[in-house]
Protein backbone atom coordinates (compact mmCIF):
# COMPACT_ATOMS: atom_id res chain seq x y z
CA UNK A 1 0.00 0.00 0.00
CA UNK A 2 1.86 2.52 -1.36
CA UNK A 3 0.17 5.76 -0.93
CA UNK A 4 0.03 8.97 1.15
CA UNK A 5 -2.70 10.59 3.11
CA UNK A 6 -2.09 14.25 3.57
CA UNK A 7 -3.86 16.29 5.93
CA UNK A 8 -3.89 19.48 5.78
CA UNK A 9 -5.23 22.64 7.79
CA UNK A 10 -6.24 25.20 5.68
CA UNK A 11 -4.62 28.91 5.58
CA UNK A 12 -5.00 31.82 8.15
CA UNK A 13 -8.28 33.76 8.69
CA UNK A 14 -8.87 36.98 10.44
CA UNK A 15 -10.36 37.05 13.82
CA UNK A 16 -9.55 40.33 14.94
CA UNK A 17 -7.32 40.57 17.64
CA UNK A 18 -8.86 38.58 20.70
CA UNK A 19 -9.15 34.68 20.34
CA UNK A 20 -12.39 33.33 19.30
CA UNK A 21 -14.23 30.31 18.81
CA UNK A 22 -15.03 30.14 15.04
CA UNK A 23 -16.07 26.65 14.70
CA UNK A 24 -18.41 26.84 11.25
CA UNK A 25 -18.27 30.74 11.23
CA UNK A 26 -17.57 30.77 7.62
CA UNK A 27 -14.33 33.24 7.21
CA UNK A 28 -12.44 33.36 4.09
CA UNK A 29 -8.74 33.50 4.32
CA UNK A 30 -6.77 36.36 5.25
CA UNK A 31 -4.03 37.41 2.80
CA UNK A 32 -1.29 35.86 4.97
CA UNK A 33 -3.62 32.57 4.34
CA UNK A 34 -3.63 32.86 0.59
CA UNK A 35 0.31 33.48 1.41
CA UNK A 36 0.25 29.88 2.74
CA UNK A 37 -1.75 28.44 0.14
CA UNK A 38 0.32 29.38 -2.20
CA UNK A 39 3.28 27.91 -0.51
CA UNK A 40 1.43 25.00 -0.38
CA UNK A 41 0.79 24.53 -4.08
CA UNK A 42 4.30 25.19 -4.42
CA UNK A 43 4.86 21.86 -2.38
CA UNK A 44 2.57 19.26 -3.76
CA UNK A 45 3.63 20.75 -7.66
CA UNK A 46 5.50 17.82 -7.71
CA UNK A 47 3.54 15.44 -6.00
CA UNK A 48 0.96 13.20 -8.13
CA UNK A 49 -2.43 13.46 -6.33
CA UNK A 50 -5.13 11.23 -6.94
CA UNK A 51 -8.19 13.14 -5.33
CA UNK A 52 -8.80 15.88 -3.01
CA UNK A 53 -11.52 15.96 -0.39
CA UNK A 54 -12.23 19.18 1.13
CA UNK A 55 -14.50 20.57 3.80
CA UNK A 56 -17.03 23.04 2.36
CA UNK A 57 -16.67 25.67 4.39
CA UNK A 58 -14.85 28.56 2.06
CA UNK A 59 -11.30 28.76 4.35
CA UNK A 60 -11.24 25.30 2.95
CA UNK A 61 -12.09 25.60 -0.37
CA UNK A 62 -10.18 28.69 -0.99
CA UNK A 63 -7.22 26.50 0.06
CA UNK A 64 -8.09 23.79 -1.88
CA UNK A 65 -8.55 25.78 -4.91
CA UNK A 66 -4.75 27.17 -4.82
CA UNK A 67 -3.15 24.07 -4.00
CA UNK A 68 -4.49 22.49 -6.90
CA UNK A 69 -4.77 25.55 -9.12
CA UNK A 70 -4.70 24.07 -13.05
CA UNK A 71 -4.38 20.59 -12.01
CA UNK A 72 -6.86 18.02 -13.44
CA UNK A 73 -7.89 16.83 -10.20
CA UNK A 74 -11.16 15.38 -8.38
CA UNK A 75 -11.92 17.60 -5.84
CA UNK A 76 -15.08 16.41 -3.36
CA UNK A 77 -16.69 18.23 -0.85
CA UNK A 78 -17.63 16.43 2.09
CA UNK A 79 -19.85 18.08 4.77
CA UNK A 80 -18.34 15.31 7.52
CA UNK A 81 -14.96 17.76 7.18
CA UNK A 82 -16.67 20.88 8.60
CA UNK A 83 -14.82 22.10 11.92
CA UNK A 84 -16.85 21.44 15.11
CA UNK A 85 -19.89 23.36 16.04
CA UNK A 86 -19.59 25.72 18.66
CA UNK A 87 -23.37 26.18 18.92
CA UNK A 88 -23.95 29.66 21.01
CA UNK A 89 -20.21 29.93 21.19
CA UNK A 90 -19.66 30.90 17.52
CA UNK A 91 -17.83 34.17 17.34
CA UNK A 92 -17.48 34.84 20.65
CA UNK A 93 -14.25 35.53 22.10
CA UNK A 94 -12.39 33.09 25.06
CA UNK A 95 -12.86 36.38 27.81
CA UNK A 96 -16.44 36.97 26.63
CA UNK A 97 -17.54 33.15 27.07
CA UNK A 98 -15.32 32.85 30.37
CA UNK A 99 -16.42 35.88 31.91
CA UNK A 100 -20.14 35.55 30.87
CA UNK A 101 -20.15 31.62 31.24
CA UNK A 102 -17.47 31.29 33.97
CA UNK A 103 -18.83 27.61 34.75
CA UNK A 104 -19.10 26.12 31.46
CA UNK A 105 -16.25 27.64 30.11
CA UNK A 106 -14.53 25.75 33.25
CA UNK A 107 -16.05 22.54 32.43
CA UNK A 108 -15.24 22.55 28.57
CA UNK A 109 -11.55 22.68 29.84
CA UNK A 110 -11.89 20.07 32.40
CA UNK A 111 -13.51 17.86 29.85
CA UNK A 112 -12.43 19.27 26.48
CA UNK A 113 -13.79 15.70 25.31
CA UNK A 114 -17.25 15.50 25.88
CA UNK A 115 -18.45 18.91 26.82
CA UNK A 116 -20.92 20.51 24.38
CA UNK A 117 -21.35 24.47 23.95
CA UNK A 118 -25.22 25.03 23.74
CA UNK A 119 -26.34 24.27 20.39
CA UNK A 120 -22.75 23.17 19.58
CA UNK A 121 -21.14 19.25 19.60
CA UNK A 122 -18.44 18.05 21.48
CA UNK A 123 -15.32 16.80 19.98
CA UNK A 124 -16.86 12.86 20.83
CA UNK A 125 -19.12 14.08 18.57
CA UNK A 126 -17.11 15.29 15.73
CA UNK A 127 -14.87 12.28 15.93
CA UNK A 128 -17.63 10.13 15.67
CA UNK A 129 -18.84 12.27 12.08
CA UNK A 130 -15.35 12.60 10.96
CA UNK A 131 -14.13 9.30 11.39
CA UNK A 132 -16.22 6.60 9.01
CA UNK A 133 -15.77 9.84 6.09
CA UNK A 134 -11.85 9.61 6.61
CA UNK A 135 -11.35 5.65 6.31
CA UNK A 136 -14.16 5.72 3.85
CA UNK A 137 -11.27 7.66 1.67
CA UNK A 138 -8.41 5.63 2.99
CA UNK A 139 -10.67 2.31 1.60
CA UNK A 140 -12.14 4.15 -1.41
CA UNK A 141 -8.50 5.44 -2.71
CA UNK A 142 -5.17 4.05 -4.42
CA UNK A 143 -2.84 7.26 -5.04
CA UNK A 144 -1.72 9.68 -2.96
CA UNK A 145 -4.98 11.99 -1.69
CA UNK A 146 -5.37 15.35 0.10
CA UNK A 147 -7.62 16.63 2.73
CA UNK A 148 -8.31 19.80 3.62
CA UNK A 149 -9.87 20.61 6.80
CA UNK A 150 -9.51 22.54 10.23
CA UNK A 151 -7.67 22.46 12.96
CA UNK A 152 -10.70 20.74 14.94
CA UNK A 153 -11.12 17.96 12.31
CA UNK A 154 -7.42 17.04 12.49
CA UNK A 155 -6.90 16.79 15.92
CA UNK A 156 -9.56 14.13 16.12
CA UNK A 157 -8.38 12.20 12.97
CA UNK A 158 -4.41 12.69 14.55
CA UNK A 159 -5.43 11.92 17.91
CA UNK A 160 -7.74 8.42 16.32
CA UNK A 161 -4.39 7.39 14.35
CA UNK A 162 -1.50 8.03 17.21
CA UNK A 163 -4.00 6.10 19.83
CA UNK A 164 -4.10 9.34 21.61
CA UNK A 165 -7.01 10.40 24.36
CA UNK A 166 -9.78 13.12 23.31
CA UNK A 167 -8.87 14.54 26.20
CA UNK A 168 -5.76 15.40 24.87
CA UNK A 169 -6.48 16.27 21.72
CA UNK A 170 -5.75 20.60 22.05
CA UNK A 171 -1.67 19.16 22.64
CA UNK A 172 -2.24 17.98 18.69
CA UNK A 173 -0.48 21.23 17.29
CA UNK A 174 -2.41 22.33 14.11
CA UNK A 175 -1.60 25.56 13.01
CA UNK A 176 -2.57 27.55 9.71
CA UNK A 177 -1.48 25.83 6.69
CA UNK A 178 -0.23 22.90 8.37
CA UNK A 179 0.79 19.58 6.47
CA UNK A 180 0.52 16.28 8.29
CA UNK A 181 1.42 13.15 6.60
CA UNK A 182 -0.10 9.76 6.92
CA UNK A 183 1.16 6.64 5.63
CA UNK A 184 1.00 2.52 5.79
CA UNK A 185 4.11 1.23 7.85
CA UNK A 186 4.96 -2.00 6.61
CA UNK A 187 6.99 -3.34 8.96
CA UNK A 188 4.49 -2.82 11.73
CA UNK A 189 1.92 -2.73 9.70
CA UNK A 190 -0.06 0.15 10.83
CA UNK A 191 -0.99 3.68 9.84
CA UNK A 192 1.72 6.21 10.75
CA UNK A 193 2.18 10.23 10.87
CA UNK A 194 4.98 13.18 10.26
CA UNK A 195 4.27 16.35 9.83
CA UNK A 196 6.03 17.52 6.93
CA UNK A 197 5.33 21.27 7.09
Amino acid sequence: MDKRIYLIRHGKIDVGEEKRYIGITDLPLSSEGINQAGQLSEYFFHISIEKVYVSPLIRCVQTSEIIVGSRNIESVLLEELKEINMGDWEGKSFAYIKNRFPEQYENRGKHIDTFIPPGGESFYQLQQRVMPAFESIIRSTVGNVLVIAHAGVNRVILSNFLGLPLQEILNVYQPYGCVNELFWDQTYQRWQCKTVG
